[in-house]
């Protein structure tokens, strides 16, 4: 089945498109290493719900993790 294309709903200036992707490239590398039932959970689970990149699969979960301990432990006034 084809892709349909993804629709463009604003149009960026070059400048600023170049200027955004150059922040967003990814300059740093981390090394993590996992066992073998986590790396077969892993692997289970990219398979159970077609996950086809592991590495920004990986990535979000632990983007998304540090993001909320960050919330949870915000200084609050009251």
């Amino acid at each position: 089945m084809a892709r349909k294309k993804k629709s463009q709903k604003h149009s960026l200036s070059p400048d600023f498109r170049s200027e955004r992707q150059s922040k967003l490239v990814r300059r740093y590398r981390k090394t993590i290493l996992f066992n073998e039932k986590e790396c077969s959970l892993i692997n289970q689970f990219c398979e159970k719900y077609s996950v086809r990149n592991k590495s920004a699969f990986i990535r979000n979960i632990v983007i998304s993790h540090i993001l909320e301990q960050m919330d949870d432990n915000y200084p609050r006034l009251f």
